[in-house]
C-alpha cells in the first residue's frame, strides 16, 4: 500500500549503509540498518552499544557513511556478519570507486 508522506526530509525506505572508522589504528567497517536525516547538514547513525566500531567513533570522532548499492552487496554482507574485534576488516575497500566527496 502506498502512502503519500508529503514533503518531508527523510529516507524511505531506509537504506543499508556501511559505516567506517579507525579502531586501534586499523580501518573497520560495520553494516548499519538504522540511519536517518536529522537536518540538511546532519545524519543519525544508530549502533547498539556492544559494536566494536563504537570504540573507534568515540576515539577518533570521525566516521564515513556509504550507502550500499548493488556492487557493494557482497562486501557489505561480509562486514555485517563478522566482528572487527575478531577479524581484520582493514583490507576491505567498501567505498564505491566513483564516490563523490562531500565537504
Amino acid at each position: 500500500m502506498k502512502k503519500d508522506l508529503g514533503s518531508v526530509l527523510a529516507l524511505y525506505p531506509t537504506p543499508l549503509v556501511v559505516v567506517g572508522t579507525m579502531v586501534d589504528k586499523k580501518l573497520n567497517w560495520v553494516l548499519v540498518g538504522h540511519v536517518g536525516i536529522m537536518g540538511h547538514d546532519h545524519i543519525m547513525v544508530s549502533l547498539a552499544k556492544p559494536h566494536y566500531t563504537n570504540q573507534g567513533i568515540r576515539d577518533t570522532k570521525v566516521l564515513s557513511v556509504n550507502v550500499v548499492d548493488e556492487a557493494m552487496l557482497q562486501k557489505a554482507d561480509y562486514v555485517g556478519c563478522v566482528s572487527g574485534s575478531k577479524t581484520d576488516k582493514s583490507k576491505f575497500s567498501i567505498t564505491p570507486s566513483d564516490r563523490t566527496e562531500l565537504r
